[in-house]
């Protein structure tokens, strides 16, 4: 009976105490394009997680004991996992919204303001000071403090070349910081495809070429 006892305690605080926990979404269904994720770490001091969206890694900045940020959905099947240390917490949920042919997501290492430019094929930049364009691409998230994302979409792709740059928009303070950038194209299809660039940068207020990627005419 003892021994009955001390395994039902176990499996029972195994079950309920986790130290982190996603908030929302919560699982289901949604039809909206950008969603907010929100979560909470019962560890007050922690100062970041790790957020997987659809299998790309960020890190995302608490605030006693909570966090949240903003992410951009997949057509179909979409998966969030938040880690802390040895704890996690996992939600999926369905998206009914319309594919996106380009997606580029932007992350950082530093608590900092790193900004994403797009140049289509046409020229056209799209970022912080002009977040549409003409052909149809959004910078659908902008994250001005924190460790990103930002993101950025096109419904239909133009043939040609994309341009990437990332701004260093911070003071002379800030320390070296590390960027990754994802590109997704035709995400939720069978024609998906992804890449990945990483860059170090190390002066405020400059802008980097990280990388070129290419659409093909029809």
């Amino acid at each position: 009976k003892c021994f009955v006892l001390i395994l039902t305690f176990y499996i029972t605080n195994s079950v309920f105490s986790s130290e982190v926990k996603i908030l929302s979404p919560r699982g289901g269904f949604t039809t909206s394009r950008v969603i907010e994720i929100t979560g909470s770490v019962s560890d007050t001091s922690a100062e970041r997680v790790t957020l997987v969206m659809n299998g790309i890694p960020q890190t995302i900045k608490v605030n006693s004991g909570s966090f949240r940020t903003k992410s951009v959905v997949a057509p179909g099947s979409n998966t969030i996992e938040v880690k802390h240390g040895k704890d996690n917490d996992k939600v999926s949920f369905h998206a009914n919204v319309p594919p996106k042919d380009i997606k580029v997501v932007l992350t950082w290492d530093t608590p900092t303001d790193v900004d994403l430019w797009v140049i289509d094929p046409k020229g056209e930049k799209t970022f912080f000071g002009a977040t549409s364009s003409s052909s149809g691409g959004n910078l659908d998230v902008d994250v001005t403090d924190g460790y990103g994302p930002e993101t950025f979409t096109m419904s239909k792709a133009l043939p040609g070349s994309y341009a990437l740059n990332v701004q260093y928009y911070s003071n002379y303070n800030t320390p070296i910081t590390r960027v990754k950038l994802y590109v997704i194209l035709y995400e939720g299809t069978s024609k998906e495809e992804r890449r990945s660039f990483e860059f170090t940068m190390t002066r405020a207020q400059q802008v980097y070429h990280i990388a070129d990627f290419q659409i093909a005419g029809e």
